[in-house]
């Protein structure tokens, strides 16, 4: 059997004033439907932990990021989905670089960081060519 890519969605769960838990999550839903629509296996542990867990209990979060960073440390890529960065991607990111994992940063609607600042139409191109369905649904 050929071995699958595995990709880590490193993305915001915590509400802040820009983002509550729900778009957050529907975030890193829509990087974990890309990531399965080009054949990778998405690794999400802020979409199962904080279900388990209770994310406003500091000794519980502590939990459920070393859990996290234990699979992230088994995945070929890391995917940073969107611009900012919470507290929690930062230990995330920082261990990737640790351990040379290359990191991959797309906006919230899928197009890579290297395609951003051009105009709309071409991006909506560049992600459909990308990463399919990303440019046809909400950002």
């Amino acid at each position: 059997m050929k071995r699958i890519k595995k990709v880590y969605i490193c993305s915001r769960y915590r509400a802040d004033e820009n983002h509550t838990v729900e778009d957050n999550v529907g975030r890193a839903l829509r990087a974990c439907r890309i990531a399965l629509c080009k054949g990778y296996v998405p690794i999400a542990p802020h979409l199962i932990y904080p279900r388990c867990l209770d994310d406003d209990d500091p000794a519980e979060r502590s939990i459920c990021i070393f859990a996290g960073l234990a699979l992230l440390a088994e995945c070929d890529e890391v995917w940073q989905w969107g611009a900012s960065v919470s507290e929690g991607m930062a230990i995330e990111l920082g261990l990737a670089e640790l351990l040379g994992i290359p990191v991959h940063v797309f906006n919230s609607i899928g197009i890579p960081k290297e395609h951003w600042n051009r105009e709309e139409a071409e991006c909506n191109t560049t992600a459909k060519s990308h990463y399919p369905s990303a440019a046809t649904e909400g950002a």
